[in-house]
């Protein structure tokens, strides 16, 4: 996805949505190291979830982080090694090409993956903090964040047209759904 800033961006974005997959409304516990918080004040901490164990660990292993090295911490070698499997399995963020396509029928079987979803959208509509892409019978949608409006000039023409989607897909209110932060997650099929 373009350059090198570009990308940084696009990964922090999928990641952060990773991480609100897996963690919003749930209960998490913290434990930590040697230290609880860095020069800058921020935490820093192990999370825990009843279902992945060990989050940090599970993010790794899923390709949406990169293990920083510059200090010595407790999960050190476990990290490298779920790092390791994960660029090895090319997942999250070590796929190189394009991420695997699905249409709308199969979003359900592929929530929490990155990925595109093809689908020609039916209706744009601009409702609270997002523009809407919706799909016919709008049983899936792309959001672009209101503060992004910018970089989509073109939304409303949308609307017809067969488009391609990446990102990270999730669920909101039982509908899957991709954030598209950035023009070239949202490609539209020549005609």
């Amino acid at each position: 996805i373009g350059d090198s800033r570009e990308e940084a961006k696009f990964r922090a974005h999928m990641a952060r949505r990773f991480a609100f997959f897996y963690l919003y409304r749930k209960t998490v516990k913290l434990s930590y190291d040697w230290e609880i918080e860095d020069k800058y004040d921020r935490l820093l901490a192990y999370v825990w979830t009843e279902k992945q164990g060990l989050f940090n660990k599970f993010i790794l292993s899923e390709g949406f982080a990169a293990v920083f090295l510059k200090f010595p911490f407790k999960y050190r070698e476990e990290f490298i090694e779920a790092e390791r499997e994960a660029r090895e399995l090319k997942k999250g963020f070590w796929k190189k090409g394009p991420y695997p396509s699905i249409s709308v029928q199969d979003t359900r079987a592929y929530l929490g993956k990155l990925l595109s979803v093809k689908y020609t959208c039916s209706r744009v509509q601009t409702k609270g903090k997002f523009v809407f892409l919706y799909s016919s019978g709008e049983e899936f949608s792309t959001l672009v964040p209101r503060e992004s409006i910018s970089f989509f000039p073109e939304l409303k023409s949308f609307e017809g047209k067969a488009l391609t989607v990446t990102g990270f897909l999730e669920e909101y209110k039982e509908k899957p759904q991709i954030v598209a932060f950035f023009p070239r997650q949202i490609k539209i099929k020549k005609q």
